[in-house]
């Protein structure tokens, strides 16, 4: 049997990982947005974008299951955009096969939000996925209510606000003795077995989810026929919403602001992909920028040519982010060389190591390109104030 411990740290690296290539797909998403789009072609990218910080919020919440007191980032997501955004992700899907896909919110739910968003997302996904995959004709829809909670639901927390969140399809249904059985692992029922491949684990997995999120999943039988799946969920309680953080849009003629922004960075990170990504966004600034692909390089590169900033991932094999940052505070002053620290894995480094280094700002991956521009403004500023 593997060592719990061993699997764990392994689960960990996973996550981490994770964090790059999805960092590469939404910087290359918000670079195809600084181009000229048609309608139809903005509103895919936005779907894109979404799917990409739907699985970054999941990644998030894996590295945290993982490894146990690892901050998990925004404590909350509001469900109604959970509910939104994951019945955008099925669109395209459903449309393909003629199926139609509405989505009826409940304005008493808006204000309600959950601190397990990439569960819930999971959920989400796993039921429009099955609704999707097996309904031939007609539709689905996805609606969100608040519900009185039932006796085995309420426990001792009488103040919680509970929210159903629904899936109805117009496929086959569950045959009756096949119901009780329907959320243990390996087993599909009928209907699936003869129209679409699968190893039986996704209700299974949906149910388990569910149980973490402390709610739970019931099927109906509609009398239209098809199948509604019904996840009853606690929600946070009401006014946790304004600990949400506001959410960030880039502004595609970003580029018109460049005046006050640095105008040579240097670039340090050992990941081929994401110097490339960052230079073209630098660029889309109207920033230019040269490359080093470790500490040493970097500190060679500072003592040839004058830059006005340096973007340095703290994550590099040999000299590390934090030794370099070390090595350049011992050539420049904080105001004569702005640092920017870049980092999938905030939770590594401390506050107070980074402000010994010398950092003046820290961008977190995926990398927002509206947070990469405020940075490159602090640097700009903080060089203008010296001179």
């Amino acid at each position: 049997m593997a060592d719990p411990v061993d699997d764990g740290v392994k689960l960990a690296l996973l996550a981490h990982d994770l964090r790059t290539p999805l960092s590469a797909m939404r910087l290359t998403a918000e670079l195809i947005g600084n181009g000229p789009l048609d309608v139809a072609q903005a509103e895919q990218l936005s779907t894109l974008i979404c799917s990409i910080d739907a699985l970054t919020e999941m990644t998030t919440e894996l590295l945290s299951a993982a490894e146990p007191g690892t901050p998990s980032g925004p404590a909350y997501s509001r469900i109604a955009d959970i509910v939104d955004e994951s019945a955008d992700l099925f669109k395209v899907a459903a449309e393909t096969k003629g199926l139609s896909l509405e989505v009826s919110i409940d304005e008493a739910t808006r204000s309600h939000v959950t601190h397990k968003g990439g569960a819930l997302r999971r959920v989400i996904a796993s039921l429009l996925d099955n609704a999707v995959k097996y309904t031939a004709t007609g539709g689905i829809e996805v609606a969100l209510q608040l519900v009185q909670p039932e006796a085995a639901e309420a426990k001792t927390d009488q103040q919680t606000n509970w929210i159903c969140v629904s899936v109805t399809d117009t496929g086959p249904g569950v045959e009756p003795d096949e119901q009780s059985r329907l959320f243990r692992p390996f087993v599909r029922g009928r209907h699936g077995r003869n129209t679409a491949e699968g190893a039986g684990l996704g209700l299974w997995g949906t149910a388990q989810l569910v149980n973490e999120l402390g709610g739970r999943l019931l099927l109906a039988q509609p009398a239209s026929g098809g199948s509604r799946f019904d996840v009853h969920i606690p929600a946070a309680p009401e006014g946790m919403e304004t600990a949400l953080p506001e959410k960030t849009s880039t502004d595609a003629s970003i580029s018109n602001l460049a005046g006050r922004l640095p105008e040579l960075v240097l670039i340090v990170d050992d990941n081929d992909t994401n110097c490339r990504l960052l230079a073209a966004l630098l660029e889309s600034f109207g920033v230019e920028s040269e490359i080093a692909k470790s500490g040493e390089q970097a500190i060679g590169l500072v003592q040839k040519s004058t830059f006005d900033a340096v973007l340095l991932d703290l994550n590099m094999p040999g000299m590390s982010g934090l030794e370099t940052a070390a090595e350049l505070r011992k050539l420049f002053a904080p105001d004569d060389l702005p640092l920017i620290a870049v980092t999938a894995a905030l939770e590594s480094v401390s506050e107070k190591q980074l402000t010994q280094a010398g950092f003046l700002e820290t961008l977190t991956k995926p990398l927002s390109p509206a947070a990469l521009f405020e940075a490159l403004e602090l640097a700009r500023k903080a060089i203008d104030a010296k001179t």
